[in-house]
């Protein structure tokens, strides 16, 4: 049986505002069911967990390709993706550290996995990004970057210059540059 959408923002919700490192007992009176419809619904604690951050993932999907409708070639959407994958550390914060700690981020099959990599796969035919380049060992070293380093605010620009230099073209090293918010 599915999980209705009502069901999987419950929890969501849930993990949202308190974190994943609470009791089935703190979940299920925080929730007002008892435990035999937390097991019956989410399984057990981890598959809820799991629910949950499928759930998240497709709120992304769904914000982020709004998002890309409006990018005016591939650099600018590789830049907002890290972008708003920076800014998850402010909003979904429970989110992003599970990501991160879990490394989910590098799971092929993931959202954030797939979606750099088709930006970059895109960018070599515009030739934005380098043709020669390993996508799937650069997904892995950008995505390892944007979850892993705290990038000190006034030197993200530079940062991102130095990450994103051995992928870009110079002309996409040109539309980065040319970029306002990167």
């Amino acid at each position: 049986m599915a999980l209705s959408t009502k069901k999987k923002q419950e929890i969501f919700d849930y993990y949202s505002e308190n974190g994943f490192q609470h009791s089935t007992e703190q979940i299920v009176k925080r929730l007002n069911i008892c435990h035999k419809t937390f097991f019956n619904r989410y399984g057990n604690k981890l598959q809820s967990i799991e629910i949950a951050w499928d759930y998240w993932q497709n709120l992304c999907r769904e914000k982020w390709s709004r998002i890309l409708e409006n990018c005016n070639h591939s650099v600018e959407e590789l830049l907002m993706i890290l972008y708003h994958m920076y800014k998850t550390r402010e909003f979904d914060t429970y989110y992003y550290e599970y990501t991160r700690d879990s490394r989910k981020y590098l799971n092929t099959s993931s959202y954030f996995y797939t979606i750099v990599y088709s930006i970059l796969e895109k960018g070599k035919q515009c030739f934005h990004v380098k043709e020669n380049l390993n996508t799937d060992a650069y997904t892995t070293f950008l995505l390892n970057n944007m979850f892993l380093i705290d990038f000190e605010k006034n030197k993200r620009r530079e940062t991102l210059k130095f990450i994103l230099n051995a992928a870009l073209t110079e002309r996409g090293m040109e539309l980065f540059l040319e970029t306002p918010f990167a």
